[in-house]
């Protein structure tokens, strides 16, 4: 078996360790055991599924293909798996505090995914309760005026000038754009912000660009990331969006609701304390004063 294979069956058998805490958890008769792990023919089956994306006809197609010496290979990458999970073992990883963490969250992960899986084959998805959630909350599906904006972002005056006027001369905004712009988000698209929404600029750029023209060159304009040269493409009016624009956003949305309910019910069920105390402090770094409202 090559290398390659090998490290890639290693890394699919990353959470051996977690497996392998326990071994109470083997009900059948170990296939696999490696110091005081051990792995019995379900837990075999299911490491075999990760490698197939879960396809449990791919494992069955893989069993009816492979010998007894490729079945013991493949056994035998797991077993490489479990020695260094037992070696770390020996030499007392586990106790130690990033390593706890580390197991303790991934637990945690493994659970809450669980859990998930198997409360949300409960939820009513069907087209109809999709179709509802959107009668509901129409508001959540109504398209805000916006505008289609690209900007430079300069960090003196003088360089947005330079840039508006190297635009001027090239007609290519966006070539200007991703050679000068200080934005690096926005630089490699070309200086595209994409569709512009009231609320989501800085109150000058936003004013900049509420007054713009399509197509016309503004600025330099003045903000407390430096200076902007803006130019609107695009301008699009608020609109309702129709069901079949607004389904897989309302699939999400009461996906969301079923989720906000589920939560409601485990923290009626089970206590959440957050010690506002020891948050004061955090990392021995003092939280800022909120802003007054």
């Amino acid at each position: 078996m090559s290398f390659k294979k090998v490290t890639k069956l290693i890394a699919l058998f990353s959470f051996v360790v977690l497996v392998a805490a326990s071994a109470a958890m083997a009900a059948d008769k170990p296939v696999l055991t490696v110091g005081t792990s051990t792995l019995d023919e379900k837990e075999v089956l299911n490491l075999m599924a990760t490698t197939t994306g879960g396809n449990q006809m791919m494992v069955g197609l893989m069993l009816a293909q492979s010998t007894l010496p490729e079945r013991v290979d493949l056994v035998n990458q797991m077993a490489h798996a479990l020695l260094f999970a037992e070696a770390a073992r020996s030499k007392g990883l586990e106790a130690r505090p990033d390593i706890a963490f580390q197991i303790k969250w991934q637990t945690m992960q493994i659970l809450m995914q669980a859990y998930f899986e198997q409360n949300a084959s409960k939820w009513d998805m069907s087209e109809k309760a999709v179709r509802n959630y959107y009668d509901t909350h129409k508001e959540e599906f109504y398209q805000k005026p916006g505008a289609h904006t690209r900007h430079i972002l300069s960090q003196t005056e003088g360089d947005a000038l330079n840039a508006a006027l190297e635009v001027y001369k090239t007609k290519d905004f966006a070539k200007v754009a991703s050679e000068y712009s200080r934005d690096p988000n926005s630089a490699k698209n070309g200086g595209d912000l994409g569709w512009v929404e009231k609320g989501m600029m800085v109150a000058p750029v936003e004013a900049a660009i509420e007054g713009a023209s399509v197509g016309s060159l503004v600025g330099p304009v003045k903000s407390d990331y430096g200076w902007h040269i803006i130019e609107v493409t695009e301008r699009r009016p608020g609109k309702q969006l129709s069901f079949e624009e607004s389904a897989e956003r309302a699939v999400q949305g009461l996906q969301k609701q079923y989720l906000e309910n589920e939560l409601k019910e485990l923290q009626a069920k089970f206590s959440v304390n957050i010690d506002e105390e020891a948050l004061k402090n955090l990392g021995g770094i003092p939280a800022p004063a909120a802003a007054q409202k």
